[in-house]
């Protein structure tokens, strides 16, 4: 994994070397070139009040590679704002307002095992109407098209496929899609992957509001 941020990420790569021993630690220059495919998680120490601009490039440099780098981020000053920001540009998952190193490589293990879970459950794609979702590839098919996915959008794709049309609610795609993680998640996350989720598909309205309720998949 890579680590990349501003003391006292020192300190705390120290500590992560002796729970996760690919650990790598980072500067600027990480982002001039692509991702390393032989470190499948980035985890950015980042100061309070990162702009959302500042979060898309990193989500875009991430994108560079197949299947994408996972992201996590960890702003120690942070707050909650922070966290919603990264997650609604695309990061995996965000820890704010504190600075565990346990609990920072507990959530890389996580977020790789969200990368992996295809290679580790079985190798086929699910389907719902037009919709083909490929987990090894990361992407999602609509009419002869490939959408590229992050992997909490690959993530709630799948729950609400698996839904096979029955509505879920927030809570429950945070459950499906964040696991353990979403303790942390506030329910504004799934409104945020929701919305790139519609941005993405050529037709927005497969993915259906269902009032006082949360979401469903409309086969159209």
């Amino acid at each position: 994994m890579y680590l990349h941020g501003a003391p006292p990420v020192e300190a705390v790569f120290e500590t992560l070397r002796r729970e996760i021993p690919e650990v790598s630690l980072e500067n600027h220059d990480v982002f001039e070139g692509a991702p390393d495919p032989d470190r499948p998680v980035f985890l950015l120490w980042a100061p309070p009040g990162l702009s959302s601009e500042f979060y898309h490039r990193v989500v875009a440099w991430a994108d560079a590679i197949a299947p994408r780098l996972g992201l996590l981020g960890c702003a120690a000053e942070g707050a909650v704002g922070d966290s919603e920001c990264a997650l609604a540009a695309g990061f995996d998952d965000y820890v704010a307002g504190r600075h565990s190193p346990r609990e920072l490589a507990a959530r890389v293990r996580a977020v790789h095992r969200r990368l992996h879970w295809p290679s580790r459950r079985w190798s086929g794609c699910l389907k719902f109407g037009p919709l083909v979702l490929h987990p090894h590839e990361h992407e999602l098919r609509l009419d002869g098209d490939s959408i590229p996915l992050t992997t909490i959008e690959m993530a709630v794709v799948r729950a609400l496929i698996r839904a096979g049309g029955r509505p879920l609610h927030r809570a429950d795609l945070l459950d499906r899609a964040w696991g353990e993680n979403g303790l942390d998640v506030s329910e504004r996350a799934v409104d945020n992957v929701i919305l790139r989720l519609r941005r993405k598909l050529p037709r927005a309205g497969l993915i259906r509001t269902v009032r006082g309720v949360g979401f469903c998949l409309d086969p159209g």
